[in-house]
Formats: structure tokens, C-alpha cells, sequence
């Protein structure tokens, strides 16, 4: 299958790349043109053959509509709302300008539905497609101290994938979501310290790995069409929908 995955050079998105295209999928992902970023994806289309990066800034919406009219050009079947601009944790609510609320709207969750409606074009023509979001454990119950923003951006997105089962199923279109607990990535990194304490308090005295999670996308990639508007949540458990 063609799958668009965004955000591939780091974490959970690069561990999903390098999976899917092991088996054979045509992969793109996009990826922050930056000089640290651009080398690794140089790197990964170097060693998968079946791998295309695509630079995308977020941050500016002339580099995303320009992404779109690229990717208006594909086939893709599958897409994997990955990325996430920004720090997860932050501040208490109330010191948070809330214009800082409404950049980060725009940096997230904008794209994220530009890029999913441009893909839906080709998917509801060719009455086919999969849509997986990567939301976070923090929607379930009481978030973390500090995540108003990121908590309430991938609220948000959780529920527009509603509103696409919704709308879509009826063209053979599913979304699903992936609801991780805390990984111990580059893009949510804590003092070493606080990770020992949530790997004492974990029933398996172990922190989720991306490479789980990427595994858990391949199920969504790989299952029938009746699986559907599915809320995965993976926390070993500790606190259930």
C-alpha cells in the first residue's frame, strides 16, 4: 500500500517508517527541513528503496499548501497523523497566554486537517483508505501538570476522527486512533530521575517504546476494513476508557 506518515525522522514516527517499509509498502513521510532532519532523511531514503521524504515546515501554511498540491499527486492509502509541534508539557493553565493556545492550534491541528482532507479527495474517489491519529493516554482521565495545550489539541483531534467515521465509512474510509502512555522520546524528554520513578510505579517496570507503539500502527495498517473508529490505548492497563 502507499502510506504518508508525517513526521519520520525521529521517535515514533521514524520507528514506524522503517517498520512499514520492511514489508514492502511504498512510504513517504514528511519531515522539518532543518540540516539535523534533512540528513537523517537523506539517510533513510538511502536505505529503504521504497522510502521518500518530503520536507514540511508546520509552522508555516504556504510550505503545507504546498505540501498538499504534492501530495494531491499520490495514490495514498493509508495516512498516519503523526507529528506534533511543540513541548507536550508546559505550564498551569492559567499562566498560558491564550494566544499561545491559538498558535499551537494553528501549527497542529490546522495542517493535520488540510493534509487529511486533501488525502480523503483520493481516497473517497478510489472508495478506499485509512486514517490512524496518534493521540496520547493524557485524554483519558486527569492529564499531567502542564499539558493543557497538548491534551486539548489531541482532544481535538480525537473527535474530528469521529466525525470522519462518521462521514466516511460509507466510502470504505476508516480512522482509528492510538491513545500511548509516556515514552521516553527526544520530543517528550524528562529528567532522568522522574523516569525511574514512572518505571518504579509501571506494573511491568517498564515505560511503552515507540517500537511497540509502531507495531500497534502496523495492526491498524494491516486489518480489515471492519475494524473501525477504534480508541487504542495502550498503558499496560493503568487507566481504561
Amino acid at each position: 500500500m502507499n502510506i504518508l506518515i508525517t513526521g519520520g525522522t525521529s521517535g515514533l514516527g521514524k520507528a514506524v517508517v522503517e517498520l512499514l517499509a520492511k514489508d514492502g509498502h511504498q512510504m513517504w513521510f514528511s519531515y522539518l527541513p532543518t540540516e539535523e532532519y534533512s540528513v537523517i532523511a537523506k539517510e533513510m531514503e538511502t536505505e529503504y528503496n521504497n522510502v521518500k521524504a518530503l520536507p514540511v515546515d508546520f509552522c508555516e501554511p504556504d510550505s503545507v499548501d504546498g505540501f498538499c498540491e504534492t501530495i494531491r499527486t499520490m495514490e495514498i492509502d493509508v495516512l498516519v497523523n503523526s507529528t506534533y509541534v511543540g513541548n507536550p508539557q508546559t505550564t498551569y493553565f492559567h499562566k498560558i497566554d491564550p494566544n499561545e493556545m491559538r498558535l499551537s492550534f494553528e501549527r497542529n491541528i490546522i495542517p493535520t486537517v488540510k493534509i487529511t482532507q486533501t488525502v480523503l479527495e483520493g481516497m473517497k474517489k478510489r472508495r478506499f483508505g485509512k486514517i490512524i491519529n496518534i493521540i496520547t493516554e493524557a485524554v483519558v482521565g486527569l492529564p499531567p501538570m502542564g499539558y493543557s495545550i497538548y491534551a486539548a489539541n489531541k482532544a481535538y483531534l480525537m473527535e474530528l476522527s469521529n466525525v470522519w467515521n462518521k462521514e466516511y465509512t460509507r466510502y470504505n474510509i476508516t480512522s482509528n486512533c492510538i491513545l500511548p502512555a509516556y515514552m521516553q522520546t527526544k520530543f517528550a524528554m524528562v529528567d532522568e530521575r522522574i523516569v525511574e520513578q514512572m518505571q518504579q510505579e509501571h506494573p511491568l517496570k517498564r515505560l511503552l517504546t515507540v517500537d511497540e507503539v509502531a507495531q500497534a500502527i502496523k495492526f491498524f495498517v494491516d486489518a480489515s476494513q471492519q475494524v473501525n473508529g477504534v480508541k487504542f490505548l495502550m498503558n499496560a492497563g493503568t487507566l481504561l476508557m
